[in-house]
């Protein structure tokens, strides 16, 4: 798999599929809450657990740090062609 596509992956993809899944379980255990409540927490908590990135420029191209909130290890992608 390209790092392109990877990145496409942990920035898009990976958000979505959290989110997703933080709604199916609010759905199962809180049925009743009111939709605008429920998709307020369901982004907070999303956006707690999705990977942050960073673009940085060093001297041989442009990396992409990912950092995740559960792993303490630092994911470099390089995007050099």
């Amino acid at each position: 798999m390209k790092n392109k596509t990877k990145y496409l992956m942990y920035r898009y993809l990976i958000p979505l599929l959290i989110f997703l899944l933080v709604w199916l379980v609010f759905e199962y255990f809180y049925p009743e809450m009111i939709i605008g409540k429920k998709g307020f927490f369901v982004a907070g908590i999303t956006y707690m657990l999705s990977p942050k990135i960073k673009k940085i420029n060093f001297l041989r191209g442009q990396n992409i740090q990912i950092k995740w909130f559960i792993m303490r290890k630092v994911i470099l992608l390089s995007m050099n062609k």
